[in-house]
């Protein structure tokens, strides 16, 4: 797929969400749990994690209510939510998840029982057409958020205060 038709589609797909406006990042979140039908818990990445090259994890538990993301540990809030964005964009794209490899499974033992590990999606590369809108998804609930910022600074204007 082309840069250009990644983006409209992540547009569209971003558009579809009726995201509460303006959008931040506490809405973006209860947001996202009330498309999922769950709670969505958001974690550091472990320093294992993180040793393996992981700079993103999303992943189901089976039979627990919630789903985790995990990040990569930063002092930058927008770098931060550029990871959890990414993450998003594989929620709203609904994909189907992938069995972790017994490495990456050896990752999450301390966290997760072994036998209790369903599936995740694991962001460490970026070379697939799935990771790439999964991308152009986080970059457009970025830009929502940025564009929003300024009304959430001032307070929404209404009545006079949208003319004057």
């Amino acid at each position: 797929m082309s840069y250009e038709s990644r983006q409209k589609r992540a547009h569209m797909m971003v558009a579809e969400l009726g995201l509460p406006r303006p959008l931040t990042a506490e809405l973006l979140h209860r947001h996202m749990e009330t498309v999922r039908g769950k709670k969505i818990v958001i974690r550091s990445a472990t320093p294992r994690m993180l040793e393996a090259g992981l700079c993103g994890l999303w992943i189901a538990v089976a039979g627990e209510d919630f789903e985790r993301i995990y990040h990569a540990p930063t002092a930058s809030r927008v770098h931060r939510q550029q990871f959890i964005n990414h993450e998003y964009g594989h929620m709203i794209l609904n994909q189907e998840k992938e069995l972790l490899s017994a490495e990456r499974i050896a990752l999450l033992a301390p966290l997760i029982p072994l036998d209790a590990i369903a599936h995740a999606l694991a962001r460490s590369r970026f070379t697939d057409e799935q990771e790439a809108l999964a991308e152009a998804i986080g970059d457009q609930l970025a830009l929502i958020m940025l564009s929003d910022g300024p009304k959430i600074a001032l307070g929404l204007r209404t009545g006079f205060g949208q003319v004057l």
